[in-house]
């Protein structure tokens, strides 16, 4: 164990001396709770298999760079089936939650990219971590608020 401390440590440049920063765990506890309880608020029975895929796809996507379905099993090193047939429930087509759809791959017609559906996702969801947000840490998110205009 020792000797995976004093790697950490020439990695991150630190000496022994200093003290490294404390994270604040109990604050990203608190915030993924929240995120599930939005979730489960706006879809009361989705899966955690469910959640997983419709974040990474909303990631991914929001980097600009959309996932297809043999990307997404790559990331999540998950069986391609599971992985077909939990993005296939997200769907529209696939049932009643409808927050992913598939998008034409812009140069290649096999592929399809996953993309969020708007339409179909609520807006209480980021409202609803937005005020858990604001809940836990008050302030300090109304000051970064501020500072960001």
């Amino acid at each position: 164990m020792k000797k995976s401390t004093k790697t950490a440590r020439k990695a991150s440049g630190k000496s022994a001396g200093e003290a490294l920063p404390e994270f604040d765990d109990e604050g990203l506890r608190l915030a993924i709770l929240a995120a599930l309880e939005c979730l489960y608020e706006c879809f009361p029975h989705i899966t955690l298999p469910q959640y997983l895929i419709a974040l990474e796809v909303r990631r991914a996507e929001s980097d600009g760079t959309p996932h297809t379905l043999a990307s997404l099993v790559k990331k999540l090193k998950m069986p391609f089936s599971t992985a077909s047939r939990v993005v296939w429930s997200l769907t529209e087509d696939g049932g009643d939650i409808g927050v992913i759809r598939y998008q034409s791959h812009p140069t290649d017609r096999r592929k399809k990219h996953l993309v969020i559906n708007r339409k179909n996702l609520p807006n209480e969801i980021p409202a609803a971590v937005a005020r858990a947000m604001l809940d836990y840490y008050g302030d300090s998110v109304k000051q970064l608020k501020r500072a960001a205009q």
